[in-house]
């Protein structure tokens, strides 16, 4: 039997049991069943076809893209579009050439991602004088002399945030300076329709595709130290209850006096190292103690803190993955984080105040049904909700402190994780949920996303010292487009590490890991190795028992040894199968933990 053959059946019938499908093409022994299962199970993988109990059926196929070029809001659709445009990068649907070098090409195409800017827009960024003219430096608070400076990762390039603080005496003075990309990039010159056809940056492991060109990104915007750089700060006063009490947004001037790396800041709230600079030293120890007390604030408020390692990874010269591994977050990036979300809400605050409409990031409650599950799950294991559903972030968070250490953990961790919405930018304030916030946008970050941009055109036109207007359709136009730009960019990321982390498993067939199941489907156990983080597929048909999947309990259960798997449970695999191709990873169970 051929898998088009299986798929063609199918199409035909658009659905039948197991039973007829082992009729149809003679599956009469474990060996040809076992192939046929296999089958079906790449198939619902794929979406082509989908389980109901022992019925298979065919799914609605999805509509195709069908342009490499991403529209912008107010762009029109060409009349006489194709309904496919072939990849050259494609063959037959798959790819055709499987070189590391490839991956990044083929990652772009597949998710239509511009790459090249026009011409036009790079005309306008070569044309930017680098020097600030007198007569701006004159209209802004100058802050040039304050011990201002940024602290982001070791490769960080498009440096758009730095901090500084006072001691006062009721509490501090937090500064975030932000750079002033909105400055420089006029609304609906060339510069920004193409900054809003992307609506962010996007990066890969060892390359970014950036929203602006490199004399922005990594010049004229970038807070490079011991260069004067203009900005947009939120200086605010917070008490010793973390409560800002009163802020200011201005236009300013700044200096960026040292570019500091999270792993350097790390030794220093440790106090394992003091920077030779005492002013330096002191403003570090103060954002420690500010950052611990926003933090417990937060997480008081009802700020959910799923705190997951990340998967990094390192490319050789050839773009080969070398090395693959889950790094904890450090406490530095964890207080630049916490300084980001306090600006962030102020800025989000002002804004509610000054107009019905603008541009939030927005986190809405978990639908009931999805969470329905997980409530369930944390009920088995003795964990019951004071309140109606959906339970306030505090209960959530409440659970995810109790369940720290536990074997379940990771199970509950997920099933929440996967209970919650998608937040997204909207032009009307929904609050976020998430994060416990009545108030919350996007301010930090105007180099890589255009909602930033966005809410620093905002900012300065309800500050009355710029002309720019939004009608509520435009912001609405705009918060929709570039939400579907952040879910572009998350899914072309998510398959670049795929792709990287198939690479890397190439030539350890046999090899046995320790894993903990991560998913649970009706055609197989998706398993992440405990070290790198990496996913693979144990398919239920490769089990001597017969499994049946029980959706709500996210578990499949053996039909003669009851032996059961579920989400969260640790296992140990062997690496069977490695496909570059399909980019799939086949495993086989060795034994179960405990």
């Amino acid at each position: 039997m051929k898998r088009k053959e299986v798929q063609k059946f199918l199409e035909s019938v658009q659905e039948a049991p197991l039973e007829v499908l082992y009729k149809e093409f003679q599956a009469t022994n474990k060996s040809s069943q076992k192939r046929l299962r296999h089958i079906l199970g790449d198939l619902e993988q794929e979406g082509v076809v989908e389980f109901r109990e022992t019925m298979v059926v065919m799914r609605r196929p999805k509509k195709s893209r069908v342009s490499s070029r991403v529209f912008s809001p107010t762009d029109k659709e060409p009349k006489n579009k194709k309904s496919y445009r072939r990849s050259p990068l494609r063959e037959d649907g798959r790819r055709k050439n499987y070189e590391a070098t490839d991956d990044f090409a083929y990652i772009l195409e597949v998710h239509h991602i511009r790459n090249d800017f026009p011409p036009k827009a790079l005309a306008q960024a070569e044309a930017l004088p680098m020097d600030i003219p007198a007569k701006e430096r004159a209209l802004r608070l100058d802050l040039r002399k304050e011990m201002i400076f940024t602290i982001d990762g070791p490769d960080a390039k498009d440096l758009d945030d730095a901090v500084s603080i006072k001691r006062t005496l009721t509490g501090w003075e937090l500064g975030v300076h932000i750079a002033d990309v909105s400055y420089y990039v006029p609304k609906h010159t060339p510069l920004d329709k193409e900054a809003l056809r992307r609506g962010n940056s996007f990066y890969f492991i060892n390359r970014v595709v950036p929203m602006f060109p490199e004399k922005l990104s990594n010049g004229l915007c970038s807070l490079n130290p011991h260069e004067d750089k203009l900005t947009m700060s939120v200086l605010m006063e917070v008490n010793r209850k973390g409560q800002v009490t009163k802020y200011r947004i201005v236009p300013s001037i700044i200096h960026s006096h040292y570019r500091l790396t999270y792993p350097q800041v790390e030794e220093v709230l440790k106090g394992k190292v003091t920077m030779p600079d005492t002013r330096l030293q002191k403003s570090l120890m103060e954002m420690r103690e500010l950052f611990r007390l926003l933090h417990d604030k937060r997480i008081q408020e009802g700020s959910i803190d799923f705190d997951f390692r990340e998967q990094k990874c390192e490319l050789n010269e050839w773009d080969e993955p070398v090395k693959f591994w889950l790094k904890e977050r450090l406490d530095a990036e964890r207080l630049i984080e916490e300084f980001m979300l306090l600006a962030n809400q102020t800025v989000a605050r002002f804004l509610s105040e000054k107009t019905e409409y603008a541009m939030y990031r927005v986190h809405e409650e978990p639908e009931e049904e999805k969470l329905k599950s997980f409530l369930a799950m944390a009920l088995r294991f003795g964990y019951k909700f004071r309140t109606h559903t959906p339970p306030p972030p505090q209960e959530l968070q409440r659970l995810l402190e109790e369940v720290k250490g536990k074997p379940y953990q990771e199970l509950l961790n997920q099933m929440l994780l996967r209970s919650m919405q998608q937040a997204r930018y909207q032009n009307e304030n929904l609050g976020h949920y998430g994060l416990g916030f009545a108030y919350y946008t996007h301010f930090t970050s105007p180099i890589r996303r255009y909602a930033d941009l966005t809410v620093h055109r905002l900012v300065k036109s309800h500050l009355g010292i710029a002309k720019i207007s939004y009608t509520d359709k435009e912001l609405a136009k705009i918060a929709s487009h570039i939400s579907k730009q952040e879910r572009v960019a998350m899914e072309a990321e998510r398959e670049f590490y795929k792709i990287k982390s198939v690479r890397y498993m190439q030539g350890k067939e046999g090899m046995e890991f320790e894993a903990v199941i991560s998913g649970v489907t009706s055609f197989g156990l998706f398993v992440s190795i405990r070290e790198t983080g990496i996913e693979g597929l144990v398919r239920l048909a490769d089990l001597a028992d017969y499994f049946v999947y029980h959706e709500e309990s996210h578990s499949v259960v053996g039909k003669r040894t009851k032996k059961v798997y579920q989400m969260g449970q640790s296992v140990r695999v062997r690496l069977v199968r490695v496909n570059v191709k399909k980019q799939h990873l086949d495993f086989e169970l060795v034994e179960e933990g405990v």
